[in-house]
């Protein structure tokens, strides 16, 4: 791999980050990055977590998973309340409002998808996915960290 490969990675990052932020605003839901859209992911699965189970999915420490929640919140796209099991475990759930961005959140995922892969044949964005997934492993496991907090999900997003 080169910095060139890294350059590349680097700037199809910003274009997604770019795209997905016009959609988002587009459908009145603007400022979120994507490390809100891994909270919201695992809520439409689950329906609820524990921010503990959110950080874990969306590989992000406790206190930065704490402020993307915290500005779901603040969007009304959340709620959250205090476990009935532990006292000291905040359990994470989607409002109506949240509820009903499914379909749209859905559409952008999809659109996002088309986006990134134009011009890929099927076999091709399937072999780069394969490739991103052997760089991702290699540098976790030569990192041995799990977290990244370096983009915009670890600041307070207010």
């Amino acid at each position: 791999m080169t910095n060139s490969s890294i350059s590349l990675i680097a700037r199809i990052n910003d274009h997604a980050r770019q795209w997905l932020s016009h959609e988002l605003a587009s459908v009145g839901v603007p400022g979120l990055v994507p490390s809100h859209g891994d909270v919201l992911a695992l809520l439409f699965l689950r329906g609820e977590a524990s921010m503990h189970e959110l950080a874990e999915f969306a590989h992000r420490t406790r206190p930065t998973t704490t402020v993307l929640v915290a500005k779901l919140e603040r969007l009304g796209l959340v709620g959250t309340r205090q476990s009935e099991h532990d006292a000291r475990s905040v359990v994470v759930s989607m409002t109506e409002r949240g509820e009903s961005l499914r379909t749209v959140f859905d559409g952008i995922s999809r659109r996002l998808v088309a986006f990134a892969s134009a011009g890929l044949s099927p076999e091709e964005a399937t072999e780069l996915e394969r490739l991103l997934g052997k760089v991702l492993s290699g540098m976790e496991n030569a990192d041995h960290t799990t977290e990244n907090d370096n983009d915009e999900g670890s600041q307070d997003h207010r």
